[in-house]
């Protein structure tokens, strides 16, 4: 093979590396995207049952300082 013959296979496999590479990128940015939307989700209602947890526990369990003595005493 000739230096020029050499030179543009070079430069062809290094273009389509380059363009594997990129391809690669944007699927991993899409998939990136696409864990941080679902993540945020999934806060959204870690926050919401918290809140709802807090409630539950608040409305049906009283404090030990707010409990009555049993009869006995």
């Amino acid at each position: 093979m000739s230096n020029s013959q050499d030179l543009e296979a070079r430069i062809t496999e290094l273009e389509t590396k380059v363009s594997f590479d990129e391809y690669t990128i944007e699927q991993l940015s899409g998939e990136l995207a696409s864990q941080q939307m679902e993540m945020e989700k999934m806060k959204r209602e870690i926050r919401f049952l918290h809140g709802k947890l807090k409630d539950v526990v608040g409305s049906n369990v009283a404090l030990p300082s707010e409990e009555t003595p049993p009869p006995h005493y």
